[in-house]
């Protein structure tokens, strides 16, 4: 039987700094002192309409996103007292929120779902049991404002770091699997921002045409994030993956994620991964537990973690997913633990399938190097074995216990005659 746990809104001592010279913030609170960087530009672009960039494969797949999830990205640009309110419908999904960055891709501030605080009226289905399925019951709101500091609470996002009076930035709304997956937006329309500046009327924002496409994109949106990617993510991506090699492979904690707009509840592990033909990388371990919405759990079950997966990545800008793996998409034994086939699908292994309890994750395009990425999301206070528990100069190995993911490599006809178990190391 599970221990009796924290809810979601306690979050760990442990997620409120990020390894390296790049401070991120893993709670509100802990975002006041975020660097900012020298000689950054304001890079980001005047629009008109609201959330004209949207992150997820097939559209503007850039900064190792998880395909599982949609981001939507609205640039902007506040002057001192000026303000952005976002309206909005907690969504049917596992997980959304409201995260400010700077023109550097680098957290300033956020508010996870359970943290933002309802209308008037309405219930936060991610904080509280009895919300109810009434949208029109479900509404919040939050402010994006200049000349405050992050984590400053009352539903209020910091827009620039130490409280700066003006800015430029992104705000991003990110939604993690929706109950349906015909329907990134978790079944309500995104909200709506209102631009507020001193001395004039509000200015409604109308949502930009096909801000919730699948296909896309282009436009000067587009090319500033792509230039706040190559211009500030680390030059390998994900920086800081330890030492793996094909003979000694191995997961390791990032040292440098800024530029890449990371998800501040988030932690995570990586490794390089080798190609070779006919050769196979086989990771196992065991799976924190999770609240499974696509059948009905609620995310306020006591769970070990809210999200986690294993996503295959290429090391080249604008740094692309691959493709992933999610908890409810990993095949687990009665034991809980997960086997993965990395593979190109030439390569894959006859009884790499779910109905021999292997998960396979295309490999992907083999002429670039890859970066396998291990997320951690939201740990509960009693899991002692998350990715946020793994501290500078660790060994995750010894942190993680049986959660740690080993990596092997072996050849596809070793696996195919001898299973997992053929594979050295795994």
């Amino acid at each position: 039987m599970q221990r009796a746990r924290a809810p979601w809104r306690t979050l760990k001592a442990s997620a409120l700094a990020w390894l390296g010279a790049l401070t991120v913030l893993a709670a509100p609170s802990a975002a006041a002192d975020a660097p900012v960087r020298s000689g950054t530009s304001a890079a980001a672009p005047e629009v008109s309409c609201a959330w004209p960039a949207v992150v997820r494969p097939g559209r503007l797949n850039i900064a190792f996103p998880e395909t599982n999830a949609t981001y939507w990205m609205t640039p902007y640009r506040l002057g001192r007292g000026e303000s952005i309110v976002a309206e909005g419908t907690y969504p049917s999904a596992r997980f959304t929120s409201l995260t400010a960055y700077d023109a550097t891709g680098s957290p300033v501030d956020s508010l996870a779902d359970h943290q933002i605080a309802p209308d008037p009226g309405s219930r936060n289905p991610f904080a509280v049991a009895d919300a109810g399925t009434n949208p029109a019951q479900h509404r919040y709101r939050v402010t994006l404002k200049t000349g405050v500091a992050a984590g400053s609470g009352g539903n209020t996002l910091a827009a620039t770091a130490r409280s700066a009076g003006s800015g430029t930035g992104w705000l991003v709304l990110r939604i993690y699997v929706p109950d349906k997956d015909s329907d990134p937006t978790g079944g309500v329309p995104l909200p709506t921002l209102t631009r507020q500046r001193q001395g004039s009327s509000a200015g409604a924002m109308a949502t930009c045409p096909r801000a919730d496409a699948a296909k896309g994109p282009a436009g000067p949106v587009a090319t500033a994030l792509r230039d706040v990617v190559k211009k500030y993510a680390p030059a390998g991506g994900f920086e800081g993956c330890g030492t793996s090699t094909a003979s000694a492979p191995g997961f390791a904690l990032p040292n440098k994620v800024g530029g890449l707009f990371p998800n501040p509840y988030n932690k995570y592990l990586c490794t390089e991964l080798k190609h070779a033909s006919g050769r196979v990388a086989v990771i196992r371990g065991k799976a924190p537990t999770f609240p499974d919405t696509t059948n009905g759990q609620s995310v306020l079950t006591a769970t070990q973690v809210r999200y986690w997966s294993l996503c295959q990545n290429q090391v080249q800008l604008p740094y692309p997913v691959s493709s992933c793996a999610a908890d409810f998409q990993t095949a687990r034994d009665r034991d809980g633990r997960y086997t993965y086939v990395v593979s190109t699908a030439q390569d894959r292994p006859a009884n790499a399938t779910t109905k021999d309890g292997v998960t396979w994750i295309d490999w992907g395009p083999t002429d670039v190097t890859s970066v396998l990425i291990l997320r951690n999301m939201l740990p509960a206070q009693d899991f002692t074995h998350a990715v946020q528990d793994v501290r500078k100069g660790d060994d995750p190995a010894k942190a993680m216990g049986d959660y740690y993911p080993t990596i092997a490599y072996c050849t596809k006809d070793a696996f195919a005659k001898g299973g997992p178990d053929a594979c050295s190391g795994g």
